[in-house]
């Protein structure tokens, strides 16, 4: 049963939904998999700072954590203890306008909002395995949805 679940990040059903709806982006990934979304607010980045900052941060907040389990990408909201415990591959931080604009406008384009935000600078973006841990988990096509070519032009 899914029970509608409302935080920072807008109604976790409604991301639910939205990655079901995209899911042949995640099939390529490997169990475990994951990605999540902070508010820049809390995540403890500053100005000039940004890793300093994020591995100071000590967990006051929640995240918008996506991971691959047996039969897809799921969405769930969990505590975020800062840069050194999010356990994550992917890590967006996501500023209060670009997280105003994800949460009012989950649907069918919101990887493209998220891409265009990111363009933008309002959600920065922290990899936190190499290269090849990403490509051997499968996340070139979720990367290049985002407009990340994290792999290149010549492989």
């Amino acid at each position: 049963m899914n029970v509608a679940t409302t935080s920072v990040f807008g109604e976790l059903d409604e991301w639910q939904a939205m990655l079901d709806r995209h899911e042949e982006l995640f099939t390529e990934m490997v169990p475990g998999s994951s990605v999540a979304i902070v508010p820049k607010e809390g995540s403890g980045i500053q100005p000039g700072k940004h890793v300093a900052g994020l591995m100071a941060a000590e967990g006051a907040g929640e995240m918008l954590r996506w991971e691959v389990v047996p039969g897809g990408m799921h969405a769930e909201v969990v505590p975020y203890r800062g840069f050194q415990e999010a356990k994550v591959d992917l890590l967006f931080v996501a500023d209060a306008e670009a997280l105003d604009r994800l949460r009012n406008n989950i649907g069918d384009d919101t990887l493209s909002l998220m891409k265009r935000q990111i363009r933008a600078g309002n959600v920065m973006f922290f990899v936190m395995r190499t290269k090849y841990e990403l490509q051997d988990a499968g996340y070139e096509e979720f990367l290049d949805t985002l407009g990340l070519a994290f792999l290149g032009a010549c492989r």
